[in-house]
Parts: C-alpha cells; sequence; structure tokens
C-alpha cells in the first residue's frame, strides 16, 4: 500500500504501559493576547498565569525546542466558567473547528507526561535503515501552522532537529506497524513521547 502524507499534528494513541488512550485531558485556556491560530493536534506550553474565572492555565502554541505541556485534543465553546468568551468566531463558523488566532478559548490538553503519540516526520522518501536508526534519538517540533481550510495541525517531528541532547522535547520510541508505514516509504510516521514535560521529566539523552 502506498504511504500517503497526513499531516495533522500529535495524535495520543497509548501510555508507556501499553494501555490506550483514554481520551483524559484537563483544561487550559488561549488567551486574546495570543496571536497564535491553534488546532488539535498543537503541541502548546504553559504561558504564565491563569484565566481567573476558571483557574485554567493559559498557554501558548510550542516552538520548536520549547518544554511542552502536552498536546490539544479540543476545543470548547460552552461550559466553563465566564463562558461568554467561549461564543464560536463568526467568521469560524463554516469552517473547521480551531482556535483563531487573538481570541478567548478554552482548550482541552492531553497532559499525562506518560502518553505516546503518532507524528509524520517531516523527511521524504528516507532511506529505511535511516528511519529504523531514528528510534532512540530526540527531536523537535517544526512549526508549520496548521491548515484553516481543513483544521488540520500541521507540527510535524523536525526531521532535521534529531539528536541526543537531553533537552530536546521530543523523543522516538517506535513506529505504527502498518502496510501504509513502512520504513523507506515516501511519508513515515514515529511514535514518540515528551522527552522533556512540564509535568515530567526535563529530558534523558538520546541513543
Amino acid at each position: 500500500m502506498a504511504s500517503v502524507s497526513r499531516i495533522n499534528g500529535f495524535r495520543p494513541v497509548k501510555t508507556l504501559s501499553g494501555a490506550p488512550y483514554t481520551g483524559k485531558a484537563n483544561l487550559y485556556f488561549a488567551s486574546s493576547g495570543n496571536s497564535d491560530v491553534i488546532m488539535v493536534g498543537d503541541a502548546v506550553k504553559i504561558a504564565g498565569d491563569a484565566r481567573a474565572a476558571s483557574g485554567a492555565p493559559t498557554v501558548a502554541r510550542c516552538g520548536a525546542t520549547d518544554i511542552p505541556v502536552g498536546v490539544v485534543v479540543g476545543i470548547l465553546f460552552s461550559g466553563v466558567a465566564n463562558e461568554i468568551t467561549n461564543v464560536p468566531n463568526v467568521s469560524n463558523l463554516n469552517t473547521p473547528i480551531y482556535r483563531v488566532a487573538s481570541t478567548d478559548r478554552y482548550l482541552l490538553v492531553a497532559d499525562d507526561p506518560m502518553l505516546v503519540y503518532e507524528v509524520q516526520y517531516a523527511g521524504t522518501s528516507v532511506a529505511a535503515a535511516t528511519i529504523t536508526a531514528n528510534v532512540g534519538q530526540n527531536g523537535q517540533f517544526t512549526t508549520t501552522a496548521g491548515s484553516t481550510t481543513t483544521g488540520s495541525s500541521g507540527m510535524q517531528l523536525d526531521s532535521s532537529g534529531l539528536g541526543t541532547t537531553s533537552t530536546l522535547p521530543l523523543k522516538i520510541v517506535g513506529y505504527p506497524a502498518r502496510p501504509d508505514n513502512v520504513p523507506g516509504d515516501t511519508y513515515f510516521s514515529y511514535y514518540v513521547t515528551l522527552n522533556s514535560s512540564l509535568y515530567g521529566s526535563l529530558g534523558t539523552t538520546g541513543v
């Protein structure tokens, strides 16, 4: 089966214990003072304060080597404190749901430091031997913006930023064994964990 490019950020699939991801997440907030477009699948970092009405910590989209708190798995429009700010933006009603730049929005973030995510590798047509040798390496985020047409996150595992440096935010721990994900394919996806996590380790050296 031919491989297909499916860039959609980071998708939690299981934990390091082998248990499946069950959809658990915590409430965070992106304030109107932040100009990032934030989508499901984007990694986010703590911004340094909280929403007064709910106590939800504020977050911003991660840069390439920022320490993440987790990955966005949902965007809310009602049902939390001070929800008047959660009315959908009129310009966003007929498009995929995402956090419009410079708007107040509550986000659901998968922030368990033990989660394993599937993510597409930014390199294409990489030799099979290199693909398998990358397992154990640390890496960083690409910061490409997502698509406001499809609502898909643009984040990937940066193929040019792999190494053993302990402060890199991601660690490659394997890859999905599927007919459409064979080492050497044009497009490839890995399993990664948050090597540097706000609630977990500050990073271990890659191998």
